[in-house]
């Protein structure tokens, strides 16, 4: 459960976002590029494509794309519904490196830090308060972000092929599990990271590797080496939700209030 003091410091964190100087850039214009810009791009370089060969490696990326009328419209709900939702991914992660980086280091730029951590506030209380602001944050511009996709895009198939366009169970899956679980994952190291660092910029340039292997699979995916489909998603969003629930419980018993002061 989440106490009072706690509370208090989860809206700190939020009024902290709408202050960020990279607000736009961090929390609005990099979303939009990823869940808007990408399919856009796509849906009209498939509609208005003429060389076979673009459209064959289009097709690769798709699962079972043998199976698929060489429509546009087929294609492009395959696509949406197959390959994307691994990029939309890329939306939750980097809102979330952008917060947790400088939970702890914007403590000691501001010089807030040691009021903080002599509140009656425990260290596990600080730091669940912290990863809690930044999976609020995340969550939300990530669920306005699908929103915002699915009616722009929807309404571009709709308008240039007169189709509906559906969202399958797998964007559900990502959604409801893995995304949240991915987050929790990624802010939890993030905000470990943000308390050893010095300084915001060294803890984001750190956090970056944390991205890492969601880009390998998205590159793997698309060279047509890896089809994610939805009981491996099922299966991957489990996973990450156990292994989540035990960094929770593990990862910060090293750190002391000493620890901090000093980083």
């Amino acid at each position: 459960m989440v106490n009072k003091m706690q509370t208090t410091l989860i809206k700190k964190e939020l009024k902290g976002v709408v202050k960020d100087g990279n607000f736009f850039i961090n929390y609005l214009l990099v979303p939009l590029i990823i869940a808007v810009g990408v399919p856009v791009s796509l849906v009209l370089s498939i509609i208005f494509m003429e060389d076979g060969a673009q459209l064959e490696q289009i097709m690769a990326v798709i699962p079972n794309s043998g199976e698929l009328a060489l429509e546009n419209f087929a294609i492009i709900s395959a696509l949406f519904n197959g390959f994307l939702p691994m990029t939309f991914l890329m939306i939750p992660v980097m809102i979330s490196a952008a917060m947790a980086s400088s939970s702890f280091t914007g403590e000691k730029e501001r010089r807030t830090l040691e009021t903080l951590l002599y509140s009656p506030m425990s260290l596990r209380e600080i730091f669940s308060a912290k990863i809690i602001g930044a999976f609020l944050v995340s969550m939300l511009v990530t669920a306005v972000s699908f929103i915002t996709m699915l009616t722009i895009v929807g309404l571009l198939v709709w308008v240039l092929l007169g189709e509906l366009l559906i969202p399958s169970i797998s964007w559900l899956v990502i959604l409801g599990l893995v995304v949240p679980a991915f987050s929790f994952i990624g802010l939890i190291f993030q905000v470990k990271l943000s308390a050893e660092s010095t300084s915001s910029q060294e803890a984001f340039q750190r956090s970056a590797v944390l991205i890492l292997p969601l880009v390998m699979l998205i590159v793997t995916q698309s060279m047509g080496i890896l089809m994610v489909n939805m009981w491996m998603l099922l299966g991957v969003g489990f996973v990450l939700a156990g292994v989540a629930w035990l960094l929770m419980k593990t990862m910060f018993r090293k750190f002391t209030y000493e620890g901090l002061l000093k980083g």
